[in-house]
């Protein structure tokens, strides 16, 4: 079957000495196409010194793939996530980037958000485990009814030698707000590991020198905590 040209098109994106080649289908959803988190998430990944080699990577919300292919191709072993019915495209992207020069590992899996047990609008949640050195996401704050979902996944997975770092661009003040609930709740004592002991950000995602020389704009922040800081 052909593609349609006026929905499928390729986007070529540099991390380290790579070149990854990202399809991307508007016909498909907002899953199927590349943002601009993704994009400046990958950036700050690459200029900020983390060694992934042998690093246990849950990469969710994984669209259409660029963020776990780049920690990929770094050393790390990553499992990118998406909804079901949803990982086609991110698996295609996955193996035409990697399967010839990645050091590291990789496997993509369906994912629901949520707490273990639990059913939503989007199906039975899945429990993804835990043991994970990074969890990591990119504009994933957008939504007021899968945000709750994200936080329980969050909190579900992590344990005491979990950093995470999720990159949204602002778009509405109230989803800055939303973001700085994952902080209120983490300090509150919820059920997990010592919530009260995680060090929380949320600030610009890269130093203000940096973005000249990639965005000219400076709305995209990060949440994160543990192991990780932007100072």
């Amino acid at each position: 079957m052909t593609e349609a040209a006026s929905t499928v098109f390729y986007e070529n994106f540099e991390f380290g000495t790579s070149t990854f080649n990202i399809k991307q289908d508007t016909s498909t959803g907002h899953a199927a196409v590349l943002w601009d988190a993704a994009k400046v998430l990958v950036k700050y990944f690459e200029v900020s010194g983390i060694d992934w080699k042998g690093k246990r990577v849950l990469d969710l919300g994984s669209g259409c793939g660029l963020v776990g292919i780049c920690l990929a191709s770094a050393g790390a072993h990553v499992t990118l996530t998406e909804l079901p019915g949803h990982t086609s495209l991110l698996q295609e992207n996955v193996e035409n980037n990697l399967n010839d020069c990645c050091s590291g590992s990789w496997r993509v899996q369906e994912c629901v958000w949520g707490s273990p047990g639990e059913a939503t609008d989007w199906g039975d949640v899945t429990d993804m485990g835990q043991g994970w050195d990074f969890i990591v996401g990119s504009d994933l704050i957008y939504s007021d009814a899968s945000t709750p979902h994200l936080l329980k996944t969050l909190q579900h997975s992590m344990d005491e030698k979990t950093s995470f770092l999720l990159s949204f661009e602002l778009r509405r003040e109230k989803d800055l707000v939303r973001a700085g609930e994952y902080g209120k709740l983490r300090r509150s004592g919820c059920s997990g590991y010592g919530r009260s002991e995680v060090k929380f950000h949320i600030r610009p995602l890269l130093p203000p020198s940096y973005w000249s020389d990639f965005f000219p704009f400076k709305n995209f922040f990060a949440l994160s905590g543990r192991n990780l800081d932007f100072d």
